[in-house]
């Protein structure tokens, strides 16, 4: 297991590179990135990526929530599954050219969406986050308080600049969300997740990728975010209790088909064995020249164990994993 710096206080160093590649504990001051976005090949629309993503995993229902800026396409998603009633309810939205030229995508900066009675918002709300959604089937209002704790990787993405996250799992939060005529409003000690990504993917990218939280057979709260074939493994993190933990290679056996098969998810130095079950999925393919992907998002339960201390440990959750390939 690598350690964890300081994050720094900017994403360009003061010699105009990109600031030292690594993991580092907490969020970058700065992330702004107009010293890359000039040029001759438009980077800003035609390389430049960014995305939040939060998701609420709760034994009564899951949430999964996104706004994205992929430069030429703006797109934003939510979907709740009601684990009682076995329904999945998803909205989306895709806008050519939704985000200005100046913008400046951060986790304090307001990111809006929306067309007709489809409108998603994300506002920074004091040291924590605001994601709101408001349509006819469904309404969405979930408040991070603090995104203390959190994890920022800054990778090298080939022939381009950089790619930075910042992921935080295991948080606390409230979450209004009504589906139709069901209301869920329950207390989230540590269900929920935020993912926040901004650089320059490769134009080629793939990646398998797991979000998982759940609890310890010794009553410990239990985060997970893995990744393999993107960003190396700088993503790759466990939050146990209050401790972070940086993780190495992870390795995944997707199910198939991969909406209903059972994946296996590995991790080896810390012995970490897991069994995901989806209990349905999100997916998408599009194919417009310029774009094209290919994902799965499946969501559901996980069970498993890994070794703390020297010891085995048992863990069960739930999550969401993804199998995704992109042409951008």
């Amino acid at each position: 297991m690598s350690t964890l710096g300081e994050a720094p206080g900017s994403l360009l160093a003061a010699d105009g590179s990109v600031a030292a590649f690594g993991r580092y504990r907490g969020v970058v001051a700065d992330v702004s990135t107009a010293h890359w976005d000039r040029g001759p090949r438009w980077p800003r629309r035609l390389q430049r990526k960014s995305w939040i993503y939060a998701g609420v995993f709760h034994e009564d229902f899951m949430a999964g929530y996104a706004v994205a800026d992929a430069g030429y396409l703006g797109t934003a998603f939510l979907y709740v599954y009601d684990r009682a009633r076995r329904m999945l309810v998803e909205e989306s939205l895709e806008l050519p050219f939704a985000f200005r030229e100046g913008f400046r995508p951060s986790m304090q900066s307001a990111w809006a969406l929306g067309l007709g009675g489809k409108q998603w918002r994300i506002d920074p709300d004091g040291d924590g986050i605001r994601f709101r959604y408001e349509g006819k089937r469904l309404s969405f209002d979930l408040r991070v308080p603090s995104l203390e704790g959190g994890m920022s990787t800054i990778a090298p993405s080939l022939h381009r600049p950089f790619n930075h996250t910042f992921k935080r799992l295991s948080l606390s939060a409230t979450v209004s969300v009504r589906l139709d005529d069901q209301r869920f409003e329950p207390a989230l000690p540590h269900g929920a997740a935020v993912d926040f990504t901004l650089g320059y993917p490769p134009r080629d990218t793939r990646w398998n990728w797991a979000c998982l939280h759940g609890t310890t057979d010794d009553g410990r709260a239990f985060g997970l975010n893995l990744v393999a074939y993107f960003n190396g493994d700088l993503e790759n993190a466990l939050w146990l209790g209050e401790a972070l933990i940086p993780l190495e290679r992870a390795e995944f056996t997707l199910g198939r088909p991969a909406d209903q098969g059972i994946w296996t998810i590995r991790v080896a130095d810390i012995d970490l064995t897991l069994s995901f079950t989806p209990e349905g999925a999100r997916q998408d393919r599009k194919n417009l020249g310029l774009l094209q992907h290919d994902f799965i998002q499946p969501f559901g339960r996980f069970e498993g164990s890994f070794r703390d201390a020297g010891k085995s440990v048992r863990v069960t959750g739930y999550g969401v994993v993804e199998d995704h390939t992109s042409r951008w």
